[in-house]
C-alpha cells in the first residue's frame, strides 16, 4: 500500500550540495521568523529584523523570500509538509480503514499541540489583507500541498467505500466527510491555542475530546467497525504508540 503523495515525492530528484546549503539557510531564516512571530506576533515581523537576527544581508533574505508575507506563507508550506508526513504514517498503518482515518485525527491533534503557531500562521495567510501580498508562486505551492494532504484523507475514505466499511451511498460524500473532520479538528486546535480557559470551563484535554467527537461523527456515517464494537481507549493508545511515540515524548518533555 503506497500513499498517493509518497509516489509524487519519490519521483523528486535529490538536491545537490549547493542546493542543500541554500535549503539550510532558508530553514534558518524561517526558524528565525517563526521565533519572532511566536514571541512578538506577526506585526513585529519584518525583513530588516530577520536580516539582523540571522546576520545575513537584507538582499540575501530577499533572494529567498520576496516579502514577509511570502516568508509566513513559506512557514505554512513547511507545516503542511510536516502534516503530510503525519498523514502518510496514518495511511500506512496496518489497521482497518476507520483506524487509519482515526489515526490522522490523533496525529493532527498531537502535531498542533507541539507546534501551536502553525495553525495561527495559516490563519494569518488566509487573511485577505495578507494573502493579496503573497506571490502567486507561493500561493500555488501552498494550494498544491493542501491538495496533496486532502488527497491522502480522501483516499482512505474512498478505500472504506470500496471495501464495504462505508456504505456505497456515501460515494458522493467523500469530500463532505473529510471536510467535517478537518473543520472539527482545526477549530478545536484554534480554541485550544486561544486565551480561553477551556479547563476552567469544564472541558477535558482537547485530544481526548476530539477522539470522542470523531468516533461519534464516524459512527453517524456508520463507518465500520462502530465505536461501540471496539475498545476505544485501547485503540487510541495502540495507534498513538504505534505511530506517534516521538510526538508524545516531546509533549511530555514540554509539559
Amino acid at each position: 500500500m503506497v500513499c498517493p503523495v509518497t509516489k509524487i515525492i519519490s519521483a523528486i530528484k535529490q538536491p545537490t550540495r549547493k542546493q542543500r546549503e541554500l535549503l539550510q539557510r532558508e530553514e534558518l531564516i524561517m526558524d528565525t521568523a517563526q521565533a519572532m512571530v511566536y514571541e512578538h506576533g506577526y506585526g513585529h515581523l519584518s525583513m530588516d529584523r530577520v536580516a539582523e537576527a540571522t546576520e545575513y544581508s537584507k538582499g540575501t533574505i530577499y533572494n529567498h523570500f520576496s516579502s514577509k508575507e511570502d516568508l509566513v506563507c513559506s512557514l505554512c508550506c513547511r507545516s503542511i509538509k510536516n502534516l503530510i508526513d503525519i498523514f502518510e504514517r496514518a495511511y500506512q498503518y496496518e489497521g482497518s480503514t476507520r483506524e487509519r482515518y482515526s489515526a490522522i485525527g490523533i496525529g493532527y491533534s498531537l502535531y498542533n499541540q507541539l507546534h501551536a503557531m502553525d495553525a495561527q500562521n495559516i490563519q494569518t495567510v488566509k487573511n485577505n489583507a495578507v494573502r493579496e501580498k503573497v506571490s502567486e508562486e507561493k500561493l500555488v505551492e501552498m494550494e498544491s500541498l493542501e491538495h496533496n494532504i486532502n488527497k491522502i484523507a480522501q483516499s482512505i475514505v474512498q478505500e472504506a467505500i470500496d471495501c464495504g466499511d462505508l456504505d456505497k451511498k456515501h460515494q458522493d460524500n467523500v469530500g463532505t466527510i473529510v471536510f467535517g473532520c478537518w473543520s472539527m479538528h482545526y477549530g478545536a486546535m484554534l480554541l485550544d491555542q486561544s486565551d480561553m480557559p477551556l479547563n476552567k470551563l469544564g472541558f477535558s484535554p482537547v485530544v481526548n475530546m476530539l477522539w470522542e467527537n470523531s468516533n461519534i461523527y464516524l459512527d453517524g456515517y456508520q463507518w465500520q467497525p462502530l465505536s461501540k464494537d471496539t475498545d476505544s481507549k485501547k485503540l487510541f493508545n495502540e495507534i498513538s504508540s504505534a505511530l506517534f511515540d516521538d510526538e508524545i515524548a516531546l509533549l511530555k518533555q514540554s509539559s
